[in-house]
């Protein structure tokens, strides 16, 4: 963890909106890369103007970074939140540093964790929701797990909340990440908490799936088939369709469906749930 002599007060005048975005960000999805941060936020820029901010946000220990080895190399830089970022954060937040979860060894916690390619997947998801909302559509908001785990986490805690619009249609689906680790009986379990929070606030439960093979979507949509109702509805893709293709291709697979062959964009599964947004517009 990096010690900084600047304080939040003495930075009031270095910091741009889009250093604050970058801590933001850096904090809801726990750790990103630079490669990631360049995607989100420097998309029209060299790739090395965001790893030069980024180091100057290192030096006035706003953001801390490690590395892992791996068995082909070392890992990129993963940025997360240091103390002076935590901070900062609450303070634009108008809440407490203990309510934003920070831990003063978090570079550790991270770079240790068996959960780190669970969290660096969700985060790629995320930056490919983004890059895909520069075209017909657009990520209106993408709330990660502790917002999700606030608004709904007396039914569900889902990896992430998304809202997208495109051609007057809206949709707001839950994100699951799927790595493989978890038995397919306990991911069919959470359609339960969907369904719950579907009885309780009288809306669609959609849930968008994104598992690490065929295979495993294969298996998973024959646990799903007598979960999906009419007022919960599953969709699966892949993690190579959705990060080849992009989340706003035909790569949703709807669960239940008597052809095989279908597949959806965001905006054709937004279609099959109008809201109250659509019927207004």
């Amino acid at each position: 963890m990096t010690e900084s002599r600047y304080t939040p007060l003495s930075l009031m005048t270095r910091l741009t909106a889009r250093d604050m975005a970058i801590v933001s960000d850096v904090h809801d999805h726990q750790v990103l890369t630079t490669h990631q941060i360049a995607r989100v936020h420097f998309p029209d820029a060299d790739a090395r103007r965001a790893r030069r901010r980024l180091l100057v946000l290192f030096r006035y220990g706003v953001l801390d970074r490690f590395r892992r080895q791996t068995a082909r190399g070392k890992l990129p830089d993963h940025w997360i939140l240091a103390v002076t970022g935590a901070e900062l954060l609450a303070h634009h937040r108008g809440v407490q540093i203990a309510d934003l979860g920070f831990h003063r060894d978090h570079a550790v916690r991270l770079a240790y964790s068996m959960q780190l390619e669970h969290i660096r997947g969700l985060a790629e998801s995320f930056v490919r929701f983004v890059e895909a909302g520069r075209g017909p559509g657009e990520l209106v908001h993408w709330y990660g797990e502790r917002e999700c785990a606030r608004r709904w986490g007396t039914h569900i805690r889902p990896d992430a909340y998304v809202r997208w619009e495109q051609e007057e249609c809206v949709l707001h689906a839950f994100f699951e990440y799927d790595t493989g680790t978890e038995s397919l009986a306990k991911v069919r379990r959470k359609m339960t908490g969907y369904a719950n929070l579907a009885r309780h606030s009288e809306l669609p439960s959609i849930v968008l799936f994104a598992l690490n093979s065929d295979q495993r979507a294969k298996h998973l949509e024959t646990k799903l088939a007598n979960a999906v109702s009419g007022q919960v509805k599953a969709y699966l893709t892949t993690h190579a369709r959705l990060f080849g293709q992009g989340p706003d291709r035909a790569v949703w697979r709807p669960v239940g469906s008597p052809d095989p062959s279908v597949l959806l964009r965001l905006v054709d599964v937004a279609r099959r749930h109008p809201t109250p947004e659509q019927g207004e517009a």
